[in-house]
């Protein structure tokens, strides 16, 4: 949905960084990558790349540009003239799996890094551009994840506009049991439901890659949101991972686990109705002690929860996520799903 607002001013970045090799512009030098090290055979490899020429059609049909990364082990492409889905392709792994995921930058599309948040590998395979390297060519990152959970993986250099862009996408970890199980030992769960909440200023959504990294103002201290996402859609609708939809469909002793991301910039108020009986066992992939009422709370940019709705009498419950301007606490906007229980 979109929302009206007071200021429209837009600045468009004219400053052009280059990358990788050592190479950079006047005012940034990117150190350059080196081979990995201490790499070993891993189980899981994933393929990605970057696509700078994607959209997005709201449902006032506002295309907003985007970009994000592709899965090249299908046969996707990046590029600067590709386009991909958004959110950006899951990964999902099995804790003390060894995982590789090998970033490929095509020439000419920027710099690009891949930080799994929340994941805390090695220092030289955390993704955080300019502290250790960012990528323009192609680089491995090595990791094992440790603990179950819903977490994210997203483009870290020059971090604000880049995730605002819409590159990031889902990373789920499951127990030794896989899919199905929570944690090991319990709890279970029939279906999943993923309720990615984020929002969009369409003024950012027009500038370069290196937009801000040579100290120009582009505006990205004010992040005044027009458009609410969830999920890649426009308040509703179906999911872009080729998962189960958004709008979960269950019955009365069924358990459906809703995995949500924080997305945005701006805080989030979560308001589930009680019927749905839902319960957060995790917290930013990390066990809670006990199991949270999530019938309502708050969350910040970047939180995480593993919510288990387990409703009893069948109907349809609307859940609600409010977009909350972190100084003043006015509501920029709500995103809606359902969920649909039959007897």
């Amino acid at each position: 949905m979109a929302k009206s607002r007071t200021s429209t001013t837009t600045t468009t970045s004219t400053t052009t960084s280059s990358g990788g090799g050592g190479s950079g512009s006047a005012c940034y030098v990117y150190p350059d990558t080196p081979a990995t090290p201490g790499i070993v055979t891993p189980d899981v490899v994933y393929e990605r790349s970057v696509y700078m020429n994607g959209s997005m059609t709201m449902d006032d049909g506002t295309v907003v540009p985007i970009w994000g990364f592709v899965d090249t082990a299908t046969g996707a492409m990046g590029g600067m003239d590709a386009s991909g889905p958004f959110p950006s392709p899951p990964m999902r792994i099995n804790v003390g799996t060894i995982v590789h995921t090998k970033l490929t930058v095509p020439m000419m599309n920027g710099i690009h890094t891949i930080h799994h948040h929340g994941i805390e590998p090695a220092d030289h395979s955390d993704g955080v551009g300019h502290v250790t390297w960012d990528v323009n060519g192609t680089y491995t990152y090595q990791w094992r994840p440790m603990s179950p959970g819903t977490y994210f993986y997203h483009c870290h250099t020059n971090t604000v506009l880049h995730a605002e862009m819409g590159m990031y996408g889902a990373l789920i970890v499951d127990p030794p049991e896989g899919p199905g199980t929570l944690l090991s030992g319990g709890p279970t769960y029939n279906m999943e439901a993923f309720w990615v909440v984020d929002e969009i200023d369409t003024r950012w959504h027009n500038k370069s890659w290196s937009a801000g990294t040579c100290g120009t103002d582009e505006g990205f201290h004010l992040l005044e949101p027009d458009y609410f996402i969830i999920t890649g859609v426009d308040g509703s609708g179906t999911s872009a991972m080729n998962l189960p939809p958004i709008s979960a469909n269950m019955q009365v002793g069924q358990k459906c686990l809703a995995r949500y991301v924080c997305a945005g910039y701006h805080p989030q108020h979560i308001r589930i109705p009680a019927g749905l009986h839902a319960k957060a066992y995790i917290s930013d992939g990390r066990a809670l002690p006990t199991p949270m009422d999530a019938g309502s709370f708050k969350a910040i940019s970047g939180e995480r929860y593993d919510i288990i709705l387990e409703p009893d009498q069948p109907g349809e419950y609307i859940v609600e996520f409010d977009i909350v301007d972190w100084i003043t606490g006015n509501v920029w906007g709500t995103v809606r799903t359902n969920v649909v229980v039959t007897g």
